[in-house]
């Protein structure tokens, strides 16, 4: 039994169990370890009000045995060894969690009050009663191959191949993942462990467990776009600790709209994706002065640059196109047709593109860079220090002061971008700023005046909202031209923004 979980899961996009197996035998890191193969079976308990969800914790029963069992039914599987596990709520970045793990054998396939004598439990559910509440919720079922690494610097590592998939409300996901579990040493030998398979097989570092995986997969939302969640840093804290909380927070979101963007097409999932990257690079920025260094992002180029033109086939299809398109058409027949038949050239470009974002993710250098960025904000852990007491008072008002500069910056931009000669590119700088600024005071939110952070949020909003909409008629234009299928509709709509431009500068 191990009271702290720490442990590293990687997706592994594009790939199949036979492969990674084998690649995985290769690698110089598992020489002379023998691999060990079980077969995993789960069930997951929780009350009708799901109150160990809504705590960030899980209960399970799980049967292991050295033989595969039947095609799984209601019924537990007859024989193997039996261990209950509870898990307490933990945290996590970048793939990398930690979380409190209590397992205990058990004689059958029973849920023991017992056996969470020695765990928090007794703090969650004093009296019993929600215990007496569990009932099943979802199963997981797998063969696990392990390998035990000794590592010359003393770390010791579980490697487990897990080949499945999760049950859920007559409902199954597949399930194909490696994690690597620290049983000794430092987390840092758990990223250099990671970076070596990743150079050899597509990984994509995911937080969610198998408890949340099934969890979404009951409620029929397995593949749900992941929002920003509001980034509560506490009073006092310092620079680099907010950095990493809210960093940590936005990789994330990141990486968990790239997972759901391997089998669903819902292009708010680009969208999210792109705004978890937004809000990383704002980051980057806001928090330059505390940084040791950024991360190297340049294995991500492609994905990103891949995600950007999707997000504007998208926006263009599904936000700037058919409100114009029915001004354009008016009941006429023959340039509705034609104006489908532009909108069915856009869609093509959006599916060729879709599958590019899906082929990159199955990349190893993909991998690799997302994991870099994860190893880059966990080192920044060892960076943390306590600062002396002048430093301490120099950095008291720290929040404030960057969203102030930030602010100042956006409205000497905004003053040259609203000149009569500003051109799109000066346009999209504002707009770009304007989005800097919002993340920025969202992520501080807490630690400035709310009045004036409020204020400062929609500010930025509107600015961002009025030069987003030329700026996404205009590359719904470029985008148009580029697939040579425009015809009158393209006329049309470069007539508008002409019309539109005109219309700014004679109000200014």
């Amino acid at each position: 039994m191990n009271p702290t979980e720490v442990e590293l899961k990687l997706l592994l996009p594009g790939a199949d169990a036979l492969t990674v197996e084998q690649i995985l035998s290769r690698l110089p890191a598992l020489a002379g370890c023998t691999p060990q193969r079980q077969w995993l079976w789960n069930r997951y308990y929780d009350t009708p009000a799901q109150a160990l969800r809504q705590q960030r914790s899980a209960l399970r029963l799980r049967c292991i045995s050295s033989q595969p069992w039947p095609q799984a039914t209601a019924s537990l599987p007859p024989t193997g060894e039996w261990i209950q596990t509870f898990k307490t709520a933990g945290v996590s970045q970048g793939g990398l969690s930690r979380r409190g793990e209590w397992e205990t054998a058990v004689a059958s396939g029973e849920l023991d009050r017992a056996a969470l004598a020695a765990t928090p439990w007794n703090a969650l559910d004093p009296e019993g009663k929600l215990f007496a509440q569990l009932q099943p919720c979802f199963d997981t079922r797998c063969r696990r191959t392990t390998w035990q690494l000794q590592q010359d610097d003393g770390s010791r590592i579980e490697l487990a191949l897990d080949v499945g998939e999760i049950a859920a409300a007559g409902q199954l996901l597949p399930m194909l993942e490696i994690e690597l579990e620290l049983q000794a040493g430092m987390p840092q030998a758990l990223f250099g462990l990671a970076q070596q398979i990743a150079a050899e097989v597509a990984v994509l570092p995911c937080d969610a467990s198998k408890a949340e995986r099934g969890y979404a997969l009951a409620q029929g939302v397995t593949r749900a776009p992941a929002r920003a969640r509001a980034t509560h840093l506490p009073a006092g804290v310092a620079p680099r600790a907010a950095a990493q909380q809210a960093m940590g927070e936005m990789l994330e979101q990141f990486t968990r709209n790239l997972s759901a963007l391997l089998q669903a097409d819902d292009p708010e999932l680009v969208h999210q994706a792109r705004v978890a990257w937004r809000r990383w690079r704002s980051a980057e920025r806001l928090f330059r002065p505390w940084l040791p260094g950024l991360a190297d992002r340049s294995g991500l180029r492609p994905l990103l640059d891949a995600l950007g033109t999707l997000r504007d086939l998208d926006v263009a299809r599904h936000e700037t196109l058919p409100g114009w398109i029915e001004c354009y058409a008016e009941g006429d027949s023959r340039r509705s047709k034609s104006a489908a038949h532009a909108l069915s050239k856009l869609e093509q470009a959006s599916q060729t593109e879709r599958e590019t974002v899906r082929a990159l993710l199955a990349q190893p250098g993909t991998g690799l860079g997302l994991l870099g960025l994860a190893h880059w904000l966990h080192g920044l852990s060892d960076l943390q220090a306590q600062p002396d007491e002048g430093r301490r008072k120099a950095e008291r008002d720290w929040a404030r002061e960057r969203s102030a500069r930030l602010l100042r910056r956006l409205h000497q931009v905004m003053a040259t971008a609203s000149a009569k000669d500003a051109t799109e590119p000066k346009q999209h700088q504002a707009r770009l700023l304007a989005k800097r600024v919002r993340y920025s005071v969202e992520t501080l939110f807490d630690l400035l005046p709310r009045k004036k952070a409020g204020r400062w949020v929609r500010e930025s909003s509107r600015v961002q909202t009025r030069i987003g909409a030329e700026r996404d008629l205009l590359r719904a234009i470029e985008l148009l031209r580029q697939t040579g299928d425009g015809g009158g509709l393209l006329d049309f709509l470069r007539g508008v923004a002409a019309a539109r431009r005109h219309k700014d500068l004679a109000a200014e």
